[in-house]
């Protein structure tokens, strides 16, 4: 149902944004004292991605939503991560890059 409400490209940004907040909820948790706001960030997101998912899989092939899924995320990963202040070598950019090639290559 919630699949035909939604244009996919929103549900895709959706389940990527979703598992970036998961992520930044995890970076909370992980630090000295456990935070129990990083833990709901961690099953808000975790839920949300999930749904959005499942919604997308009434339409799609598996093989080519997770790789799509997977450059969604990474992407919105790595912004929240600059926001939070990570820094990143050019070590870390070059293996970005080459995961990304990968991710075409296998794509096409």
């Amino acid at each position: 149902m919630l699949a035909y409400a939604v244009p996919q490209s929103v549900l895709l940004i959706l389940v990527g944004s979703s598992y970036a907040l998961a992520t930044m909820g995890m970076k909370l948790v992980s630090g000295i004292q456990f935070a129990w706001g990083g833990a709901a960030l961690i099953l808000a997101g975790l839920a949300l991605a999930a749904t959005g998912e499942i919604a997308l899989l009434k339409n799609n092939s598996m093989s080519q939503l997770y790789l799509i899924l997977v450059g969604v995320e990474t992407a919105l990963v790595l912004v929240c991560a600059l926001f939070m202040g990570e820094k990143f070598t050019p070590r870390m950019i070059l293996g970005g890059g080459l995961i990304i090639s990968g991710m075409i290559a296998v794509a096409h």
